[in-house]
Order: C-alpha cells, then sequence, then structure tokens
C-alpha cells in the first residue's frame, strides 16, 4: 500500500497523497490558522501596529489562559512590552527608509534608462565598446554594395 505521503509545511504533518484529503486539510480551521500565523511574520510592521494599538487586550491571552480564537480574536495579544518593542521598530525603518526619488531619476540624465535616450551622446555613455557584437547598435556603413543585393532562393 505504501505511497508517498503529502508534507503540509505550514501544519508540518504529513498526509495521504490523495486530492480528496489534501482539500480537506487545506480548507480545514487548524490549517488555515497555521497558514495565517506563517504568512503574519513577513506582514509590515506598520500595518501590524497600526491594527493592534486600536484593539483592546485580550483578558484571557493575557492572563494566561488558552484564547479559543486565536489570531481571528477582536482583542489584541500583544502585551505593553511587545506593543513598545514593535513601536521601536516601526521607528527604526522610518529612519532608515529613503525618499523616493521617482521625479528626480527622469530628469537626471545620469540614471536615464537606455531605452529613454534619444541623442548620440547617450550611446557614447553606454560603453558600447564593452558589449558583443550581436547587442552592438547596427552601423549601417559598413555594409557595402555587395550585401545588398543579395538574391534569395
Amino acid at each position: 500500500m505504501g505511497g508517498k505521503s503529502y508534507y503540509c509545511d505550514y501544519c508540518c504533518c504529513f498526509l495521504k497523497n490523495d486530492v480528496n484529503v489534501r482539500k480537506t486539510h487545506n480548507s480545514g480551521l487548524t490549517h488555515n490558522m497555521a497558514k495565517l500565523r506563517y504568512m503574519r511574520r513577513f506582514e509590515d510592521p506598520r500595518k501590524v501596529l497600526e491594527q493592534e494599538v486600536n484593539k483592546e487586550p485580550c483578558t484571557r491571552y493575557l492572563s494566561g489562559r488558552y484564547c479559543k480564537f486565536d489570531l481571528m480574536c477582536k482583542s489584541t495579544h500583544y502585551n505593553k512590552e511587545q506593543l513598545e518593542q514593535l513601536r521601536k521598530i516601526v521607528k527604526r525603518l522610518e529612519k532608515f527608509q529613503r525618499p523616493k526619488v521617482i521625479g528626480k531619476l527622469k530628469n537626471d540624465k545620469k540614471w536615464m534608462l537606455p531605452w529613454h535616450r534619444n541623442s548620440e551622446k547617450s550611446y557614447k555613455l553606454m560603453n558600447i565598446k564593452r558589449l558583443p557584437e550581436s547587442l552592438r547598435p547596427i552601423n549601417f556603413d559598413r555594409f557595402n554594395d555587395d550585401c545588398l543585393k543579395l538574391e534569395w532562393g
């Protein structure tokens, strides 16, 4: 009977490798909570802080008991120290975040992309000599009349 089994990365468990078993497992509450818990690690700290500050504390969870709603709880599961740590992380992110320079890039020729350049000077800036022959711009002066008079077939 053996066969290969399916491993769920979120739940850390092995399942029978059957479509119906996997569908049932993936639609289950425990799998969805494990997946949500995993994805929550990669959320933006600013977004998490905004959500958690507006909530009132969950009395069951913070008193050390089990909260049956887990991540779906309408109250926060962060204590004051954890919220303060989250605020420090957000401040650190805002401090090191670079300002957007999208408007500056369009006007600055040094940062313009090659396909936005129109003049011949821009081709000289691209250091064409280092490109392979197939990627260099076509030089029509190199063609001689013999190449243009070829007949096919």
